[in-house]
């Protein structure tokens, strides 16, 4: 029996299908994490194969591949990681851990922590965006700096509309742990009491889902998906919620324009609309 754990945090695809992960070793002390790229079945010998591109003494959380082809990784010692292949640098960011890292539409990065600040990345340094809003930091999400949205602990639900940061009360006490922003007036968060949340501004219209949980939520081809813990991956349909795939753990997904990613537990996979391909660590 290995004498350490670990979890796939997070993972990312490129327009090829490779498939970028960050599993997170540990042995009761201490954490090891690496990014590792899967070729899938791209490969001259049609076998899966199988890349260490940086590791690191730490956990790492969270991974988004921009549009250019750059990884950004954040990890639990408040830094984002910066690379493309073998080439990286640390970027201090927070003194607490970091949760999440996104880029928004606008190309604009931000990443999200323990210290309830949100942080821009600028041409030299990270900058935090205001206050702090005094709770974790889970999720980030929206179309531009202008119309930014985050949710976390403590019920948090917040916007910035590219001047201050203003609190959004929602009628619960959960963990609010995603937050996906299909259009300006379109805001859904998901809570890990398996409660939805839909709308805007000061009207939002909340679904429960008795015995769900949900953790992370994404728009991939037009289909709304969300990651449900144990029971897998599921589709909302209006206000139907229906399993893609139920025989795995997610606990985070992400969709780019021709693939799906999901995490959770050990395995990283990606969904292109008909069949899956996973990488498990041990």
């Amino acid at each position: 029996m290995a004498d350490y754990t670990v979890t796939c945090n997070g993972c990312a695809s490129d327009g090829d299908g490779r498939l970028y992960t960050i599993p997170a070793y540990y042995d009761g002390e201490s954490f090891n994490s690496y990014v590792f790229r899967e070729s899938d079945v791209s490969g001259a010998t049609g076998e899966n194969v199988r890349d260490a591109l940086y590791e690191q003494p730490v956990a790492f959380t969270d991974i988004w591949r921009s549009v250019d082809g750059t990884l950004f990784v954040s990890d639990s010692d408040g830094r984002v990681h910066v690379g493309s292949g073998e080439v990286w640098h640390a970027e201090p960011v927070s003194p607490s851990p970091l949760n999440t890292v996104r880029q928004l539409p606008s190309g604009q990065i931000y990443a999200g922590g323990d210290d309830g600040s949100i942080y821009a990345r600028g041409a030299s340094a990270w900058q935090p965006l205001g206050a702090s809003l005094g709770a974790k930091i889970l999720s980030i999400a929206g179309p531009s700096p202008n119309d930014l949205y985050v949710c976390g602990e403590d019920a948090l639900l917040a916007h910035y509309d590219g001047r201050a940061w203003r609190r959004i009360a929602l009628p619960t006490r959960a963990i609010l742990s995603g937050v996906l922003c299909l259009a300006p007036n379109d805001v859904l968060v998901c809570a890990q009491d398996g409660t939805l949340f839909r709308g805007s501004a000061d009207h939002w219209h909340q679904h429960p889902y008795p015995g769900r949980s949900f953790f992370t939520i994404a728009c991939w081809c037009n289909r709304i998906v969300i990651a449900a813990g144990k029971d897998g991956l599921m589709e909302l349909s209006g206000t139907r919620l229906m399993p893609v795939k139920d025989n795995i753990a997610v606990y985070r997904v992400s969709g780019a324009e021709t693939y799906l990613t999901v995490a959770g537990g050990n395995l990283g996979a990606r969904f292109d609309g008909v069949g899956w391909f996973g990488a498990r660590y041990a």
